[in-house]
């Protein structure tokens, strides 16, 4: 009966570090959005067009700042778009966890601000990201605000208002080769967006995410940053699905790292 007793306590125990403390943020981030992302995997593009991606994380680098695990998010038919009905899917990565939260908040850091991950949309009649046989320069960016504005900063409870994304291309080029295809398209690009620096005043959906913001944070909410990002895109015509890499971070060096690190490896899968 002893032995019962305290195993009971140490599962209580257990789940309320899990639930409670700040030191279990990390844990409760990822076993949230690993939920998640099984209820969203049937219906996901990735498994829709019978494709699978092999992503790098901060498990297969010793030294790595980026959390352990993919996570997948699927908006469905909501992502801008105006060419009839179709779908997107992410799968996506953020800084670690340090002191109860992501270095996403951290500006100290590399990981601030910073993601990477792989877009995944079909359009039923149409291809994404070209327009009469040309890159869709705009429409492709649209995708990278939405993330920005719509899923990150929204969940933490950005106001619309203050929500801002702009960009400019530094560099594009054509027939970059990668996962066995050589007609990649690489876009570089200057952004000024959000940072997701804000104090709390209420619980949000993305503190179960990101973990709460720093509590000693002195300066306004949400201030419009300068950030670097990167896109590689193809359109695959045996999957009928535009894939899209991305990468957001502070710098042009962290981007080069992160791209040949973590993008450039991925491995593609035809599970069909």
């Amino acid at each position: 009966m002893k032995t019962k007793g305290l195993a009971l306590s140490l599962v209580i125990l257990t789940l309320a570090f899990l639930l409670f403390s700040s030191n279990g943020a990390g844990l409760r981030s990822d076993l949230a959005l690993q939920v998640q992302g099984y209820g969203f995997k049937d219906k996901s593009v990735f498994n829709q067009v019978g494709l699978e991606f092999f992503i790098p994380t901060g498990k297969g680098y010793s030294k790595s700042g980026w959390t352990n695990n993919v996570k997948l998010y699927h908006p469905g038919n909501n992502f801008p778009h105006d060419q009839g009905n179709g779908n997107m899917s992410i799968l996506y990565n953020f800084g670690h966890f340090e002191e109860g939260r992501s270095t996403f908040y951290d500006p100290n850091s590399e990981y601030f601000n910073a993601h990477y991950g792989v877009y995944a949309i079909h359009l039923n009649d149409s291809i994404f990201g070209w327009k009469n046989g040309a890159l869709d320069e705009a429409a492709v960016t649209k995708i990278i605000a939405f993330d920005q504005l719509e899923l990150v900063m929204a969940s933490l409870g950005c106001p619309a208002s203050r929500r801002h994304f702009d960009y400019q291309i530094t560099d594009v080029k054509e027939g970059h080769a990668m996962a066995g295809f050589s007609d990649w398209i690489l876009i570089n690009a200057v952004i000024n967006t959000n940072s997701p620096l804000h104090h709390k005043t209420q619980n949000r959906l993305g503190y179960v995410q990101y973990g709460e913001p720093l509590k000693n944070y002195q300066g306004e909410d949400f201030p419009i940053v300068e950030m670097q990002g990167r896109i590689y895109l193809r359109y695959d015509e045996v999957h009928k699905v535009t894939v899209i890499y991305f990468v957001i971070g502070k710098t042009l060096e962290f981007i080069e790292k992160t791209s040949n690190d973590y993008l450039i490896p991925i491995e593609w899968n035809d599970v069909n």
